[in-house]
């Protein structure tokens, strides 16, 4: 997991973080679903609930399988689950500037709620992070 995120996310989480999501979900907090193929992982999400809320926090596919649908089937997945445990409501934040995701998000129901100014640093300063969530 530590290796995907290295590669295709701008602000990847240090192993010892995608450790502790990984521990019991109990004691951790977060639920990590992966997408693998032949013993390989694809993909992941990573995503923790409060009460009838849920906060997805991370989603990250391979770069070599991006395109292939692995994203929407990791978030699906993750509503579904959302959906079985009696959640009410999904959160989650995005890159201003990360189109595939703001899409992806769209295509399931997400709308923008607002934005966070100047929250992610990028190569040249800083990027708003843009508020979503969705109704379960």
């Amino acid at each position: 997991m530590a290796a995907i995120d290295a590669v295709v996310s701008r602000s990847p989480w240090s192993e010892e973080r995608l450790l502790v999501a990984c521990t019991d979900e109990r004691t951790s907090g977060s639920v990590v679903r992966v997408i693998e193929e032949a013993g390989e992982v694809l993909g992941f999400v990573i995503y923790a609930r409060v009460l009838d809320e849920v906060t997805v926090h991370q989603i990250a596919v391979r770069a070599d399988c991006q395109g292939r649908g692995l994203g929407q089937a990791l978030l699906c997945s993750a509503l579904q689950e959302m959906r079985r445990v009696g959640a009410a409501r999904c959160l989650l934040e995005v890159r201003e500037s990360n189109q595939p995701a703001r899409r992806l998000y769209q295509r399931n129901g997400f709308s923008i709620d607002g934005s966070r100014k100047q929250y992610y640093v990028c190569a040249d300063g800083r990027e708003d992070a843009l508020l979503m969530s969705a109704r379960l």
